[in-house]
């Protein structure tokens, strides 16, 4: 493949990151306060970089680092969004079903709302009730976990373990945890910070 092939498909792609980005900045207004990737025609992270040389291939890598980075903060944003919208599917189906004659039948409307997930997900029901387990975690235990998704500086497989640290806690506990890796104002025995 010519290098200006390549080149090309780097910028194109460059690009489609600063469209979904601006996309799912629009839905969520978050990432105001970011750029787009540069190469896309807008201010980016590597605009503000000085350019000490005139190499194409190391502004281009460097330009698809910055790319890759924004897109990682995208699905992190991405995932955000996904957990508000499955607690708030879970409340709505609990609130609109009727009251259950038997213990089956809480079994059974369990079973179809996970269903349903999974289909509109694609995944497995184990996968889909997973993540409405975590969705319900997120959202009524872990809001410092849930900003930081929402942010883009946790990706959903730091959310996912700090879920899963905090399972068997308490809440104060769960929320000692999950203040010590995100909250930067926590006192840090470990260094003397009381």
């Amino acid at each position: 493949m010519e290098s200006t092939d390549w080149s090309a498909e780097g910028r194109a792609a460059l690009a489609a990151v600063a469209a979904l980005t601006a996309a799912l900045d629009s839905v969520t207004g978050a990432g105001s306060d970011r750029g787009a990737p540069s190469g896309s025609g807008d201010a980016g992270p590597s605009s503000a970089r000085v350019r000490r040389d005139a190499d194409p291939l190391r502004d281009l890598a460097d330009d698809c680092l910055d790319g890759l980075a924004e897109v990682a903060r995208w699905e992190a944003r991405t995932a955000a969004l996904k957990v508000r919208l499955g607690a708030t599917y879970l409340r709505a189906t609990d609130a609109m079903a009727a009251p259950a004659a038997a213990p089956h039948d809480a079994k059974c409307q369990d079973m179809a709302v996970v269903a349903e997930v999974a289909c509109v997900l694609t995944v497995s029901e184990r996968t889909a009730g997973a993540f409405l387990s975590d969705c319900q975690a997120l959202t009524t235990a872990l809001p410092l976990t849930l900003a930081a998704l929402a942010d883009g500086t946790i990706s959903w497989q730091h959310a996912r373990i700090i879920v899963d640290e905090t399972a068997g806690l308490d809440p104060d506990g769960a929320a000692g945890l999950e203040a010590h890796f995100l909250d930067p104002d926590t006192p840090d025995p470990a260094r003397n910070d009381y």
